[in-house]
């Protein structure tokens, strides 16, 4: 362990304490309940050797590592746990080789947060870049007691020389972590949180900007002066996804990944019917729900609904998907269709066949959707009309507790798509 190391603590005879993560300062002591210690006496210490409190209390000594990292880091939002993390980068399917003759590899992350996914992405590039020597940290980090303290690192002050160098490093990066967030102090904590997790060595990876992800484009586009194509992947992790996936495609490549998280299904959900609405090139994949209890993969159409002209006055109301409860109850009741009779609770046969041949769903003589015309209690209008049914339905049957709902596309190459007027 050396000065500027972030280094966990834990009772010698409690490995599965989750132990206590700071940064080694020789001038610093770290208190505990069993005494304190002085950063002096675990400089210097390797991995699981031990070292012994004020009060003669044995303590281990472990380098975190990156879950544990971006667990116990100091936070202002919410972090991207781990284990999600791991999985979506797994799914995003990033393969980088530095002999590649090609244009460098881009990621855009949307939603920086945490940083605790930018760090994730910025590990599954770094092999592609050439090795740069990392600087020694400033020993001036935050104070204890502040609002950042402890577990964050500050960046150096890099003198003209330093910058010149890390610019021509710069241009040499055959892949790069673009990450973005609306929020100036959330993504100047998550560039701390990166530049701390071992001395720095995945933050050059990554160009953090503040600002809107569709502006961003538009400038990109602008500032290269180009028409071309020059995202492999988009990650969008921020509310009203859908309003920026006509943006996304003029810079996405083709074949390229446009990946959305969000904590409800129903926002996915939105992101569907846009797509299909505004007939958008790009392929829904798979819908995945991350929790802690189990992943699952889930099936969401947007179908169109015909009314049939022999429809009878008297309908029943069928509710085609409703929004689940909170995720601690069973996801399962929340999403079943729900008929007005108690018998009839079972999924529509003919939705079924529907949601399986992809074919525009016929009512039959005593059913309708509930839309939102029949919400404002409106008229649904002419015999003919056509109108969208939503299908979400878990593929497997277990309850899940915590997590998220992630939603992958493939863009697709076609010709004539026109952006939606304003």
């Amino acid at each position: 362990m050396i000065e500027g190391d972030f280094v966990i603590l834990r009772p010698r005879r409690d490995d599965g304490n989750d132990g206590l993560m700071f940064r080694l300062d020789p001038e610093k002591t770290q208190s505990t309940h069993h005494g304190a210690f002085t950063h002096s006496s675990i400089i210097g210490k390797e991995p699981r050797q031990t070292v012994l409190s004020s009060r003669q209390v044995g303590y281990r000594v472990h380098a975190p590592t990156l879950a544990e990292y971006v667990r116990l880091s100091r936070r202002l939002v919410t972090p991207l746990y781990p284990h999600d993390a791991n999985l979506i980068v797994s799914l995003l399917d990033i393969h980088v080789d530095p002999a590649d003759p090609g244009p460098p590899l881009e990621i855009l992350e949307a939603g920086t947060g945490h940083g605790a996914l930018t760090l994730h992405l910025s590990r599954a590039i770094h092999a592609a870049n050439p090795p740069l020597p990392r600087e020694t940290p400033d020993s001036a980090s935050l104070e204890d007691g502040s609002d950042e303290a402890a577990c964050l690192a500050e960046t150096s002050v890099d003198s003209a020389e330093s910058d010149t160098l890390d610019e021509s490093w710069r241009a040499k990066r055959r892949a790069v972590v673009h990450t973005i967030d609306n929020v100036q102090k959330h993504s100047q904590h998550a560039q701390k949180v990166v530049s701390g997790f071992r001395n720095g060595m995945y933050y050059r990876n990554i160009d953090f900007h503040v600002g809107d992800v569709s502006e961003w484009i538009a400038q990109q586009k602008e500032s290269r002066k180009t028409d071309q194509t020059f995202l492999s992947h988009v990650i969008l992790d921020l509310p009203a996804a859908n309003s920026h996936l006509a943006n996304i495609i003029p810079a996405l490549h083709v074949n390229g990944i446009l990946a959305v998280f969000n904590p409800s299904i129903t926002q996915i959900v939105d992101c569907v019917k846009t797509v299909r609405e505004h007939k958008m090139p790009y392929l829904l994949e798979q819908v995945i729900e991350l929790g802690a209890g189990t992943i699952r993969e889930w099936d969401v159409q947007v179908k169109q609904k015909r009314e049939s002209q022999a429809a009878k006055p008297q309908k029943e109301r069928r509710v085609a998907v409703s929004s689940p409860r909170p995720l601690n109850d069973s996801i399962e009741e929340s999403l079943d269709t729900i008929a007005s009779t108690k018998d009839d609770e079972s999924v529509d046969p003919e939705l079924s066949r529907a949601q399986e041949t992809g074919n525009p769903l016929e009512s039959s003589s005593n059913e309708s959707t509930v839309t939102g015309k029949e919400q404002n209690g409106q008229d649904d209008g002419p015999a003919e009309a056509i109108e969208w049914v939503q299908v979400c339905r878990p593929k497997a049957g277990q309850r899940v507790i915590g997590g998220g709902f992630l939603a992958l596309w493939r863009k697709m190459e076609r010709a004539g798509f026109e952006f939606p007027k304003e």
